[in-house]
């Protein structure tokens, strides 16, 4: 059994498995970043360190998330691909709606040629369609990289 948080992202609800959640937080505006990525909203100040707050609804080409009352920002611990470095992120969601409990055989699979490789599968949950992410593949390599330059240049100002 796997546990993942779900959240809505504009129309979409997507899962995230909860041993990469840090932290679920009000949204907070956040502050100017020196370079500009397009699904970059910002910067946030998250415990000892500086991390991009991701504009998740236009890193899913679903238009971008407006902030609002109830939009949230979850932070993220991810791996680096192809290294043992963790980096964090946090993610800006709509609303956060719970936790659900999944086996692996009940996530439905999408055909390769269908699928950004960062969605693991799919579930029905009382009609709600989740994408369940895979979330260390959410960002490319080479994002991962641009988001790392961003943060350094950041950090010298």
């Amino acid at each position: 059994m796997n546990s993942y948080l779900t959240f809505k992202v504009i129309d979409e609800v997507f899962a995230v498995h909860v041993s990469h959640v840090m932290e679920i937080r009000e949204y907070e505006k956040p502050k100017p970043m020196p370079q500009k990525v397009d699904f970059i909203a910002g910067l946030l100040e998250f415990r000892d360190e500086v991390i991009p707050l991701i504009n998740t609804g236009l890193k899913f080409n679903l238009g971008p998330v407006e902030a609002s009352q109830s939009s949230v920002i979850v932070i993220l611990n991810l791996n680096k691909e192809g290294e043992a470095d963790n980096y964090r992120v946090a993610i800006m969601a709509d609303a956060v709606s719970d936790v659900i409990e999944v086996e692996d055989n009940e996530l439905k699979t999408i055909r390769h040629e269908y699928k950004p490789g960062y969605v693991a599968g799919t579930y029905s949950k009382e009609n709600a369609f989740v994408f369940v992410l895979d979330a260390d593949k959410v960002f490319t390599r080479n994002e991962v990289i641009e988001m790392d330059k961003i943060l350094s240049a950041a950090k010298k100002q």
